[in-house]
């Protein structure tokens, strides 16, 4: 995508305004982020069909065992989103009700398109050290940029938080990782694999990263610690986060 065309896009042009009309949207209002973990399996999904859930990543292949579709769609990961581009920008059209949430480098670079129901963010870097933490590890002014993540699941509780929502329900957040048994390991960049099989025990489809899929190697520890940031940042503004997963190793939200 040229320059030109990019901030032509209306859009790119006017994120923040389009962002700024969604604060505090929800206010009222309790929400569920849904990770993508293997826990899901274990739970019957279909108690969600009048409530406001945020789905990311390859969530769509629940959707044929599911009979509601996520309100609000979050995806970042930068291996992950060209992987899955072609799914991923046929969304808004078939979701014309959900509203999508983008790094706007995705546009920059023509990887995702727009749509009247999509809205891109400024991603912001992560400040780690110890005079910044955590205010730089998690933003409540989605306007002025969502922070970079350790996972999907915390980009998007900065938007639910943004948008006013709580309490806020983790589920699917399984935050465990065993590596699998047959993938392709970059030599240059050792954190970016490919799996050679439809064998992830890690999420809630053995073919979510499955044969040809590329995906960055989890890393459990930082989860935990943006998980942590997260709390901390909520508590002192009063928004409530409840973990509602079953199972799984995410203890720093209670249910």
């Amino acid at each position: 995508m040229t320059i030109r065309r990019f901030f032509c896009d209306e859009m790119v042009r006017t994120r923040a305004k389009r962002l700024l009309a969604l604060r505090n949207s929800f206010t009222g209002n309790r929400c569920f982020i849904m990770g993508n973990g293997p826990s899901l399996n274990h739970m019957n999904l279909n108690l969600l069909t009048y409530e406001y859930v945020w789905g990311s990543n390859r969530c769509y292949l629940l959707f044929d065992r599911i009979e509601w579709r996520p309100k609000f769609y979050v995806a970042m990961d930068k291996r992950v989103v060209p992987d899955n581009r072609e799914q991923i920008n046929n969304l808004p059209g078939l979701l014309p009700s959900t509203l999508f949430f983008y790094p706007v480098e995705f546009r920059r670079k023509d990887i995702l398109r727009s749509f009247s129901n999509v809205y891109w963010y400024d991603e912001k870097p992560l400040r780690l050290d110890m005079n910044k933490l955590p205010e730089g590890t998690f933003s409540t002014d989605a306007a002025n940029g969502v922070f970079a993540s350790f996972t999907v699941t915390i980009s998007a509780l900065q938007l639910a938080v943004y948008l006013g929502f709580n309490p806020i329900y983790l589920i699917g957040c399984d935050t465990s990782y065993s590596r699998q048994v047959s993938i392709n390991v970059d030599d240059s960049y050792p954190d970016r694999l490919t799996a050679t099989d439809n064998n992830d025990r890690n999420h809630f489809d053995p073919g979510y990263y499955g044969l040809g899929k590329k995906y960055h190697e989890p890393h459990v520890a930082r989860m935990l610690f943006h998980y942590h940031e997260a709390r901390l940042v909520c508590e002192a503004s009063g928004v409530n986060i409840y973990n509602a997963t079953v199972g799984g190793n995410l203890e720093e939200y209670y249910y």
